[in-house]
């Protein structure tokens, strides 16, 4: 096996362990079950995102400068930290420094490791595959995690220790990694883009990026927070709960059939049908209150999800330049993470007013995007429709 073959073979290991975090399915009741409180969560989180956001163009440039491979190792160690902290926090402050670890580990993340998984591949075909299965690996991950939470007796350190030998798994792996060719170049002495050229560069891409982020967002919301309210509104028992979890996780695996949709569409089309499926699922379920159209709409926003992310990142790698890719990814990752700040509180207030109302929003989103993406690929992803 070749030296590309096997870093794409020990990126998918690790990001599959990665995916297995065991408390997944009870996250917030461990918090909770540690005396803190929903506004304390709540509180966690927004700095967490805070300082992600802050961290995001620094540590871009900081992996383009250091190497891709360098920064991941570290980046897979510091995961591992930030598991070993919740595992053991039953504090504010010990979990709000999990999540300070976390946002670190995460910005560093952002950009490079798309940028090292581009940087092993050889053509545009190989990359939109890789992609997808990264995305498919990950869902796997996630999905055998879930099912072995019965397993565990709701036993919640239980499922922590296990989160934490799992993490520590893919950062022993994440050590077998060799700089690409490219990393080298580019950590070797290359020029790299200054701040001012990397806003200037996502800006060109922003309208792209905005369409993205709206269906991302809407499928976010759909498939994760609105999901219980609608099987509620649906008549859906809660102890079905957990089957249509699972069953959405399994959809996700679909995101490994990305290359192929793209492929066999091009990237204008196959992301102007995504966001237009998106917008048809939540009108759907927006629509009826029925048990059908509420677990075929949430299965259709998961699936989307996962077909449409690996083609954001083969779009975003091959426009961004090779000595300051991770630092442009990072960049757009951070008007990624603004644009979901903004998007977020109008889709929890319509949800107080009632969930059909933020599935509605949900359409005009997806709307919005699979529009503004049809008009703006064909400037930017025109070139590689026809590889």
């Amino acid at each position: 096996m070749d030296r590309k073959r096997r870093n794409i073979a020990l990126f998918y290991a690790v990001f599959f362990l990665q995916g297995m975090v065991f408390y997944s399915p009870v996250a917030t009741l461990y918090r909770q079950a540690s005396g803190l409180s929903l506004l304390q969560i709540g509180a966690i989180e927004s700095i967490s995102l805070g300082l992600m956001v802050a961290l995001e163009i620094p540590w871009g440039r900081w992996a383009d400068a250091l190497g891709h491979r360098k920064t991941l190792v570290f980046c897979c160690a510091l995961f591992a930290l930030s598991k070993v902290i919740f595992w053991r926090a039953h504090t504010f402050g010990g979990f709000l420094a999990e999540r300070g670890v976390l946002s670190v580990t995460l910005a560093g993340l952002s950009g490079c490791d798309s940028a090292f998984l581009f940087s092993c591949c050889a053509d545009t075909g190989e990359r939109r595959r890789a992609f997808s299965r990264w995305e498919a690996v990950q869902t796997a991950g996630m999905l055998l995690a879930a099912l072995s939470w019965p397993l565990l007796q709701g036993n919640y350190r239980l499922a922590a220790l296990l989160t934490v030998l799992s993490y520590t798994a893919a950062a022993l792996l994440a050590l077998g990694w060799t700089e690409p060719e490219v990393g080298k170049v580019a950590a070797a002495g290359t020029e790299h883009p200054r701040i001012g050229t990397l806003l200037l560069g996502t800006w060109r891409l922003a309208p792209i990026l905005l369409a993205f982020c709206l269906l991302d967002q809407t499928a976010q919301m759909g498939t994760v927070f609105l999901s219980q309210l609608q099987y509620l509104r649906a008549g859906i028992d809660q102890r079905w709960f957990g089957a249509l979890q699972a069953a959405a996780a399994v959809v996700g695996l679909s995101g490994g059939l990305s290359h192929r949709l793209t492929r066999h569409l091009g990237e204008r089309r196959a992301g102007t049908a995504l966001m237009a499926a998106g917008g048809v699922a939540c009108a759907v379920m927006a629509a009826w209150a029925g048990p059908l159209a509420a677990v075929a709409g949430v299965m259709t926003l998961r699936a989307v999800r996962a077909l449409c992310t690996p083609l954001s990142l083969t779009i975003q790698n091959e426009l961004a330049p090779p000595a300051g890719r991770a630092a442009q990814l990072s960049c757009n990752a951070m008007l990624l993470d603004l644009c979901a700040l903004a998007l977020n509180p109008v889709f929890g207030a319509l949800a107080d007013t009632g969930v059909g109302t933020a599935l509605a929003f949900g359409v005009a989103c997806c709307g919005v995007g699979s529009a503004v993406f049809w008009r703006a690929a064909p400037a930017d992803c025109a070139a590689r429709e026809g590889d």
